[in-house]
Parts: C-alpha cells; structure tokens; sequence
C-alpha cells in the first residue's frame, strides 16, 4: 500500500470518527447531558485537527512502514 492510500485510509477513518462524536454530541444535547460534551466537543476538535495533518502529508513518518 503506498503512503498515499495509507494516508487516505486513515484520513478516512478519522473523518468518520468526527461524525461520531457531532452525533453523539447532539445526542447529548437532545437528552440534556451537557456534562459529557466538552469532551466530546475536544475529542471532535483534535480529531478534526489530526484529519488535516494526516490528509496534508504532516503525519507520513507514522505512515511508513517498518
């Protein structure tokens, strides 16, 4: 697999753990469990944030194989 496809798998999986946590913060929200949500809300930020490093090649040496 090269370091393009790794990149977009795991950018990939990220992104979906983003949705993740946006629904799971309104499902929060629906029910009234504020208590929860800064954690999810950081979670989603660092996510989301990880999703730009992977995607713009930051992160490749995590990526090559060993």
């Amino acid at each position: 697999m090269s370091i393009e496809e790794r990149r977009n798998l795991v950018a990939s999986f990220l992104r979906r753990c983003v949705i993740y946590a946006n629904d799971s913060i309104d499902r929060k929200r629906d029910r009234g469990d504020e208590g929860e949500i800064s954690k999810w809300v950081a979670y989603r930020d660092f996510t989301e944030h990880a999703v730009m490093e992977v995607s713009n090649g930051d992160l490749d040496s995590w990526l090559e194989e060993e």
